[in-house]
């Protein structure tokens, strides 16, 4: 036998698992039925604008959101892709850690700093610190939300830190939040916004949606409208829809988010 005849016959295949196929099949079915239902959601007025319209990046989000315990709608209000990295809420790190046995406290909260500690249930404690003078060094401070409310953005900082100490495994690698690109607003038309890419694209989303334009007559406190009592008693999804777009153009982002957590809940309902 010649030297390449040895050699041929010590080559070995690689062997591919049931086990690996099987894991390949259940993640083609739920692309698939991620995409479908990104189709349907993506295309309404109850999703962010960096969603609207785009399919295939709703079907990402799902698809991880699913990994780390939010329902889709859940992970289009709550997921955000940055230079293809996921990024969510701060608020929403805590939430999905303390639903597995994570605890959080708050030890020092002021306008100058915030220190948050967290225990995970093995018992491993952690704590940050975020100061202003530490958030104006990173280059956060030109966000207007550190003048306005300097605790909130302060928290959200330490708060999302300490999550990512005790739980890089749950939280799957998460770089971002979206309080990190919650930078000063950036002019931009719509065309624009359509072909922007990674942390630019998401902070022009953010921009559009917090800061629509001026009405000519804004409401008055007084006529503001019971967007609770229409969502429940929406009778179809062209109803909810057109509630979630006067909504969008009438409330702040707080209560945006917090009107279309309801509506997302009569979108299942109505289901």
């Amino acid at each position: 036998m010649s030297e390449l005849q040895k050699f041929d016959t010590e080559i070995a295949l690689p062997q591919v698992s049931d086990d690996c196929i099987a894991d390949l099949m259940k993640q083609a079915e739920a692309m698939s039925a991620a995409h479908k239902l990104a189709t349907v959601l993506c295309n309404t007025a109850m999703v962010p604008a960096t969603f609207r319209g785009k399919p295939d990046d709703g079907a990402a989000a799902i698809l991880y959101g699913a990994e780390v315990g939010l329902k889709p709608q859940q992970a289009l209000q709550q997921v955000f892709v940055v230079h293809g990295q996921p990024a969510i809420y701060a608020r929403t790190m805590a939430a999905l850690l303390k639903a597995k046995g994570y605890k959080f406290s708050t030890v020092e909260s002021t306008d100058e700093s915030v220190t948050v500690e967290g225990v995970s249930p093995r018992g491993e404690h952690e704590s940050s610190t975020w100061t202003i003078q530490r958030a104006k060094t990173a280059g956060y401070t030109s966000n207007k939300k550190y003048q306005t409310d300097p605790q909130a953005m302060l928290y959200a900082k330490a708060v999302s830190e300490v999550a990512r100490k005790l739980a890089p495994d749950v939280l799957l690698g998460i770089k971002y939040t979206a309080e990190d690109l919650e930078l000063e607003p950036v002019k931009a038309t719509a065309t624009r916004m359509d072909v922007q890419r990674g942390a630019e694209g998401v902070r022009a989303a953010l921009a559009a949606k917090r800061e629509p334009e001026p009405q000519p007559e804004p409401a008055h406190e007084d006529d503001s409208r019971d967007f609770d009592a229409e969502i429940a008693k929406a009778s179809s999804k062209d109803e909810l829809n057109q509630l979630m777009s006067a909504a969008q153009d009438e409330l702040d982002d707080d209560e945006y988010e917090r009107i279309a957590q309801a509506a997302n809940n009569r979108w299942e309902e109505l289901n």
